[in-house]
Order: C-alpha cells, then sequence, then structure tokens
C-alpha cells in the first residue's frame, strides 16, 4: 500500500504565506500613525485661536483672541498714519512722555540706557476701580531690518529688575510686539500686539472690558503725538526712513 499524503488544504493559495504577516502589521502600523498624525494636525490646526475685530474707527482696528498663557484676551491693532519711521522711534523712546498718549500711564522714567536704541524703563499703570494700580519695569529695545526698513520693536516686562513697591502689584508678564512698516507718502503702517496678565487681585472680565478702550485711546493719542514738531522732524542715526 502506498503511503498516504496529506491532503492539501483547498484554500491554502488564499492565506499569507509565512513572513507575510509580520510585513501586513508593519504595515497597519504605518497607516495608523499616519492617522494619528493627521488627526493630531487637524485638532492643532481646529485649536488655533483667530483674532476678532472688536473696533474699526477712525482708522484704527483693535483685535481680540483668548490668550494661550494667560486667563486674559491678547490684543493686536492695526492702523495706517502719517509719519516716518524715525518719528514713531522719537516717541517710543521718550520714555517720560509716556503719560501723555498711552493709556493709564501714571508715570514713566528710564532705569538704564543700554544703547540709543535699547534701555529699561519703570512705568506705574492706573488701575480702573476696584483693581489696584500696577507697575513694571520693560526691556525695550528697537531694531530695523536692512532690506525693507522695517522698524521692530519689542517691549517686554523684566520680573525681579528692581524690587516690588508697596501697594503697587507688579505686573507679572507683558509683551509688546509692533512691527512698522514705511509706505510711500511718508506714511507708516503700524501693527502691534500685546500680551498681558496685570497679575493678582484683576477680575479678567474688567481687565478684557478695558482692553479695547486701552489700546483704542492709546493709538488715537499717539497720531496726535506724532504731529509735535519733536517727533514729526525727528532724526535719527540707526533709523533709516
Amino acid at each position: 500500500m502506498k503511503p498516504r499524503h496529506p491532503s492539501k488544504n483547498p484554500i491554502a493559495h488564499l492565506l499569507p504565506k509565512a513572513g507575510a504577516h509580520s510585513s501586513e502589521r508593519s504595515m497597519n502600523r504605518h497607516r495608523n500613525l499616519l492617522l494619528l498624525l493627521y488627526l493630531s494636525a487637524a485638532l492643532h490646526a481646529g485649536a488655533q485661536k483667530t483674532w476678532e475685530l472688536r473696533k474699526d474707527q477712525a482708522g484704527i482696528r483693535v483685535y481680540s483672541r483668548t490668550g494661550d498663557s494667560s486667563r486674559f484676551d491678547d490684543m493686536k491693532v492695526e492702523m495706517t498714519l502719517p509719519g516716518k519711521l524715525s518719528s514713531l522711534a522719537a516717541l517710543i523712546l521718550d520714555i517720560g512722555n509716556y503719560p501723555n498718549w498711552s493709556f493709564n500711564s501714571a508715570t514713566a522714567y528710564v532705569l538704564k540706557r543700554i544703547s540709543p536704541s535699547e534701555l529699561y524703563f519703570y512705568s506705574l499703570i492706573r488701575s480702573p476701580w476696584p483693581a489696584s494700580d500696577r507697575d513694571m519695569t520693560v526691556h525695550l529695545h528697537l531694531t530695523q531690518d536692512t532690506g525693507g526698513r522695517t522698524l521692530y520693536i519689542h517691549a517686554d516686562e523684566i520680573a525681579g529688575y528692581i524690587p516690588a513697591k508697596q501697594g503697587i502689584i507688579r505686573i507679572p508678564l507683558s509683551i509688546e510686539r509692533w512691527i512698522v512698516t514705511p509706505l510711500p507718502g511718508e506714511r507708516i503702517k503700524i501693527s502691534y500686539e500685546l500680551r498681558l496678565d496685570p497679575g493678582a487681585s484683576a477680575p479678567a472680565w474688567l481687565i478684557n472690558h478695558f482692553s479695547t478702550k486701552g489700546p483704542y485711546e492709546t493709538f488715537c493719542h499717539l497720531r496726535e503725538q506724532l504731529k509735535q514738531p519733536k517727533y514729526h522732524d525727528a532724526i535719527l542715526p540707526f533709523i533709516r526712513n
């Protein structure tokens, strides 16, 4: 009698071959990773906060958005106005004049001058009732690119630069960014952003309520200040108009 051979599996040709399992698992893992990356990117894009227009008046547009690192809204201001880069730079660097145009500024003075375009200054800000007054020490630095002549202004609160003053709350976070672009006809375009945390005991709803009023009034006064001869006619060796 002939030896019996194992019967052939009728569906053997449909089954994956010996090494195919690991290859298929690898492909599945690759597809799952791509899907995970796609979903993460989509969620991140959806979480990006967009600017909401809060006020558009007299050529001044004020925007806000929910802050990423603070309970308080980030602010942005955009405007185009007559003037030169050197005029705005001269105004920004004239620290003692801040109470005449910066919203609720009570006093401001230079603490240390690093160069004609960089310094540290102190600022006291009157807060709306019932909040307490605030103060901060700021590192101010102006730079200009060599190509398009765009002016960049950075003003950042420096914690612990000077001792806190009794009865005044030190602002823990203030980051200001200006991008100022020269336009034909002796005009400038300003894009200004502010990220602020005014510190303890200030209700977020109260600060956010004034967050539109403050930037709007500041830039209204700034426009008027630039008309003064000491700013309008200013010439600064480190600024090219």
